[in-house]
């Protein structure tokens, strides 16, 4: 098996395992810290994410033109891109510092309406903590982009799979003496060192990488700044879409709301996710297609291919959420949180259009022209905070997620489909066709699931409630393969079958 496939797989153990622990884990903490302390933590997660996105896209830009050297075999032209980039992440790390100390400085007076003083000065030191928590990434960022751009997907899940293990056992091995969200960060950010440091010393002693300056290329350095500033721009909208709805429910409505919208937000990340394990291994693969100038029609098909796979299981998580997410969310994290299902809905239902086509973006990149999804995605980011701070003051989380629904119909429905379209010339058209076929056969399945869900077995305990969503998995997984699958692809699912002696 190659390390394309490997890394698909447990990109999709990784989530089953994220997906079981978060089922466990989120109800623990509730329990440990309070709904109170659990919002006061999201909040200032929410807060420091948008230190992430201070990467400046330099790891998308490392991986694509790394991956380019590799794929022409210029082992000079690899060493200088991560000469270029190390430096690159110096200065970037250097700037993260010096914002968060600015922005711990006025953290009182932005939260002084919607905090108490206890609460407040605790949000200053878990600020801190995770503020420390996202230098150390920055700082190490290059060795993860040279990992992906190598392909060695077993390692780099692995290490994924590890601190999705560690971090919850460990959490909860401290939270019963320090029961408090400052132990949470404390835990995240002791593990994340340990695993960057793995990584380190995996790219210097496994792979043998050499980081050395060789000389400076103008032509390649204005390559390298679009691609990296269209990355980051995206990532910076990324943030408005996915966190900002959490700054502006905690100044107007405080940390209960926040509690709330956060475990809409971790469904939907989890949702997200499912995609991304696909589309996420393809960017080295897509690079080499594209530096060898392959004809613009077997990226279609790649597009086309990748775009069915992904909708055959986003399509089975949504119908079934929609049938029994109302349920799952009150059984998991307990009463108070019933909004927390129509937000999910309105977000994941529009952003499916997006997570089908996402390995579009791996063509954008490959092709260097993700400038137009960052020039798109700054219209429709504006779009959805102008939406979302009078609907959130007046509906709350739900008025939050409206905002977020129509910014994704619109820039990620309409305006990407017609750019891929027209000036990228994919089959836009073919995919929607193929995406419509499939469509009938989803609805059939959502219609009887939901009727029988309804009528026959509309309550039960928690052992029912599995069998349902079992029982429901087997009618969908039979009515796609049976009617929806094209022969390749029921090609594809007996050889993998007959690996595991299963027909």
């Amino acid at each position: 098996m190659n390390q394309r496939k490997l890394g698909i797989l447990l990109s999709y153990f990784n989530i089953s395992l994220q997906v079981l622990i978060g089922f466990l884990y989120v109800p623990i903490l509730l329990h440990f810290i309070g709904k109170s302390e659990y919002g006061l933590y999201q909040l200032m997660g929410s807060l420091i994410a948008y230190f992430s996105i201070m990467d400046f896209g330099l790891s998308a830009a490392v991986i694509r033109f790394y991956a380019k050297y590799k794929a022409l075999k210029d082992h000079i032209g690899m060493e200088n891109i991560l000469a270029i980039s190390v430096r690159g992440y110096g200065a970037v790390t250097i700037l993260a510092l010096a914002i968060g100390f600015i922005c711990y400085r006025f953290l009182d007076v932005i939260f002084a309406g919607s905090m108490t003083l206890l609460e407040v000065n605790e949000a200053k030191q878990i600020f801190l903590l995770l503020l420390l928590n996202i230098v150390i990434t920055l700082s190490t960022m290059v060795f993860r982009s040279v990992i992906n751009a190598h392909e060695r997907f077993f390692f780099l899940k692995g290490m994924e799979t590890i601190q999705l293990i560690m971090q919850p056992i460990l959490v909860v091995l401290v939270l019963q003496h320090h029961p408090n969200a400052f132990s949470v960060a404390a835990v995240q950010t002791l593990l994340n060192f340990l695993l960057s440091g793995a990584r380190v010393y995996y790219c210097l002693y496994d792979l043998h990488i050499k980081i050395h300056f060789h000389y400076w290329n103008h032509e390649l350095f204005s390559e390298f700044k679009k691609l990296a500033l269209s990355v980051f721009a995206v990532s910076l909208i990324d943030q408005v879409f996915w966190k900002t709805n959490q700054i502006i429910l905690g100044i107007i409505s405080g940390t209960t709301a926040v509690a709330i919208y956060s475990i809409a937000s971790l469904i939907y990340m989890n949702y997200m996710a499912l995609s991304t394990a696909i589309s996420g291994v393809y960017l080295p693969h897509v690079t080499g297609m594209v530096a060898r100038k392959e004809p613009i029609g077997k990226l279609s098909e790649l597009f086309i291919q990748i775009g069915r796979w992904q909708y055959y299981l986003l399509a089975l998580v949504a119908t079934g959420f929609i049938i029994f997410g109302k349920q799952f969310i009150s059984l998991w994290a307990g009463p108070g949180f019933e909004d927390s299902y129509i937000i999910t809905l309105l977000i994941i239902i529009p952003f499916t259009v997006d997570l089908i086509q996402n390995i579009g973006q791996a063509i954008l990149q490959a092709m260097n022209r993700y400038d137009f999804r960052a020039r798109t995605y700054l219209l429709t980011g504006i779009l959805n905070l102008i939406l979302a701070i009078p609907l959130g003051t007046r509906y709350g989380g739900i008025g939050c997620a409206v905002a977020t629904g129509i910014s994704m119909i619109v820039g990620n429905g309409f305006i990407m489909n017609w750019y891929y379209s027209k000036e990228i010339h994919l089959a836009i058209i073919s995919f929607w066709k193929q995406i419509g076929k499939i469509s009938f056969v989803v609805i059939g399945c959502l219609v009887v699931g939901g009727l029988i869900n309804l009528y026959l077995w509309p309550r039960g305990n928690i052992l029912f409630f599995g069998l349902k969503i079992l029982g429901y998995t087997i009618m969908y997984i039979s009515a796609i393969y049976w009617i929806a699958m094209n022969q390749t692809e029921k090609n594809k699912i007996n050889q993998i079958l007959m690996k595991f002696h299963i027909s």
